[in-house]
């Protein structure tokens, strides 16, 4: 069974009974969708019926933001949401990073980027919400795996900054070993290639 297929299948039953259905044998989608939605990430995909601007404007309205509220580092994100291009992080009314990544991390639900998406900023410094950007074709079964696909992707130039981003545990917010902690709430949203 296909990711595709799981979600059409599965779109109204409980994360309870969807996760004793995925076995070892599971693709990396599948593992990636459980382990992320585990933690609390915001899983959204794109299908023919509605667009990246139209989820963007969603999540906007949820988050009752201001234009001004949301950035991007990307000049073709910012110029194709019409959000605010930013160089630097610095600013305590950013309240969202819109960003693209490199791989998503099956075994942890976690995201790999590197300077193409952050430029120079630091994990801790980005802004407490990171909408992302992806494509079906990036899921990776771990770390090693990314990073070997980023080794391909990037034969001449490697890029520097390469990093995860996971998602913040509401349920462990107190625990005091998540001091510290760099995690995000974060909205994936994913389509096809």
């Amino acid at each position: 069974m296909g990711f595709w297929d799981f979600f059409k299948n599965k779109k109204n039953e409980d994360l309870n009974e969807i996760q004793p259905s995925l076995s070892k044998d599971a693709s990396n989608d599948l593992v990636f969708a459980k382990n992320f939605t585990g933690f609390g990430g915001r899983f959204i995909f794109i299908d023919e019926k509605n667009s990246t601007n139209e989820i963007f404007q969603k999540i906007i309205e949820e988050n009752q933001w201001v234009s001004d509220n949301v950035c991007s580092l990307d000049s073709n994100i910012s110029k194709n949401l019409d959000i605010r291009l930013i160089r630097k992080i610095d600013n305590v009314n950013v309240k969202a990073l819109v960003t693209e990544c490199e791989f998503l991390l099956s075994n942890t639900g976690r995201i790999l980027i590197c300077n193409k998406q952050i430029k120079s900023n630091r994990i801790e410094d980005l802004p407490p919400v990171v909408i992302v950007l992806a494509k079906s074709n990036q899921f990776v079964s771990d770390v090693s795996e990314g990073m070997t696909k980023l080794k391909h992707k990037y034969k001449t130039n490697f890029p520097s900054n390469i990093t995860t981003i996971n998602v913040k545990n509401k349920l462990n917010e107190d625990n005091f070993l998540t001091y510290g902690n760099s995690a995000k709430d974060i909205y994936l949203i994913l389509s096809d290639d």
